[in-house]
């Protein structure tokens, strides 16, 4: 039904697009056909938005946004009005979906010297608030770190070398090396 409507209409908008919340959603154009003639009316309505009137550039039939990374769907439309008249309106659909992978970032070392730059170790990404367990081992396999969330380690009375860190996310265990740097 939607491509009927795109069909007649003059603009240039898809029916529909999705993304996923894994990575930042770069900046996204939208453009109808310009018409000097035409006024343009953007609105975007979903999630948070609370009906936002979009700003537009200086030419009034394209408009740049910036999604958040909120998930849900996202109404475009623009209208027009030609010499004061009721002119067409398109609506294009974004679709934001929760990213389906755990993101974790590990970093492989880290150096704490007291220089204020990499003074402790922490698991990052959009998942490490998700963090179940974190279990820091040295190489002869003692525990010396234990936390029930995502807690930064500093290293303390730790000597240079190899440790392993265990991480369980979602009922996921991660392993990964970690090398302490003075």
């Amino acid at each position: 039904m939607r491509w009927w409507v795109l069909l007649i209409l003059p603009f240039h908008l898809l029916a529909q697009e999705t993304y996923d919340n894994c990575i930042a959603i770069p900046v996204q154009t939208y453009q109808v056909e310009y018409d000097a003639n035409k006024v343009y009316y953007w609105h975007i309505s979903g999630p948070g938005t609370n009906g936002l009137y979009a700003p537009v550039t200086a030419n009034e039939n394209i408009l740049s946004v910036y999604w958040p990374e909120a998930i849900g769907t996202y109404i475009i439309s623009v209208s027009t009005t030609r010499f004061g008249c009721e002119g067409d309106t398109s609506y294009h659909e974004i679709t934001i979906e929760d990213c389906a992978y755990v993101q974790l970032f590990f970093p492989n070392s880290f150096t704490p010297n007291g220089d204020n730059h990499n003074e402790v170790y922490q698991v990052r990404g959009k998942s490490a608030d998700e963090i179940e367990h974190i279990t820091i081992y040295n190489r002869w396999g003692e525990r010396i770190f234990e936390a029930d969330s995502n807690k930064p380690w500093d290293g303390k009375d730790c000597p240079i070398g190899l440790y392993t860190i265990n991480v369980f996310v979602n009922n996921n265990r991660y392993v990964r090396p970690i090398t302490l740097i003075r």
